[in-house]
């Protein structure tokens, strides 16, 4: 056996984001100086940072239903950070999620809130996280 740091097959944990949907209607734009009515969210664990597609929305609710890989370095510490962008600019706090809870290969929600309203994300821990434990017969 040989320690992690120098296996090249060990290949890092990873986290699905599907960035689903949002709905932030109660949001004026106006307030914020936006013009073009444009979404995207920002996903970060790390150094690894991706970004989702850029959506139209013209009626304040963006359907992404897009899915997105990050490499996790240790699921116990590591968080995902979410940051929202309206007409290119963040609109409110990054958000946190911790990792350590999620289960195997299942699919948990999240809602973060957003000015106005929020936008929803599924994660699910690809290779790392409990088992699910069987369901009785």
């Amino acid at each position: 056996s040989c320690p992690l740091k120098q296996c090249k097959h060990t290949s890092m944990p990873q986290l699905e984001v599907e960035v689903t949907a949002g709905n932030f209607k109660r949001m004026d734009p106006d307030a914020y100086g936006v013009t073009e009515r444009e979404a995207y969210v920002v996903l970060k664990i790390g150094d690894d940072v991706k970004q989702s597609s850029t959506v139209k929305c013209l009626t304040l609710d963006p359907l992404w239903e897009e899915k997105i890989v990050l490499e996790v370095a240790d699921p116990s510490t590591d968080v995902l950070v979410t940051t929202f962008f309206f007409g290119g600019k963040m609109i409110g706090q990054p958000c946190e999620y911790t990792l350590s809870s999620l289960k195997h290969n299942k699919a948990t929600f999240k809602g973060m809130p957003v000015v106005g309203g929020k936008i929803d994300f599924l994660l699910r821990a690809l290779d790392f996280g409990e088992e699910e434990a069987a369901e009785e017969e």
